[in-house]
């Protein structure tokens, strides 16, 4: 019988926390994302709850033959 490897994923979500000074809260969210973007060693961490809260589905099938 074929044998096949099955990649099943689930999305979890991941957060990092940056400082930045703005005039306003959407402001805060544009500089957040050129602070991000020259980041070179951001530390992200699990969401709470965010690593079982998704459904599991088939991503990639693959003949082991």
């Amino acid at each position: 019988m074929p044998r096949f490897r099955v990649k099943i994923t689930r999305d979890v979500t991941e957060s990092t926390f940056v400082s930045v000074e703005a005039l306003s809260p959407e402001a805060a969210q544009v500089a957040a994302f050129k602070v991000l973007a020259d980041m070179e060693n951001a530390v992200w961490t699990l969401d709470e709850g965010s690593w079982n809260a998704g459904g599991a589905y088939v991503s990639e099938v693959a003949s082991e033959e």
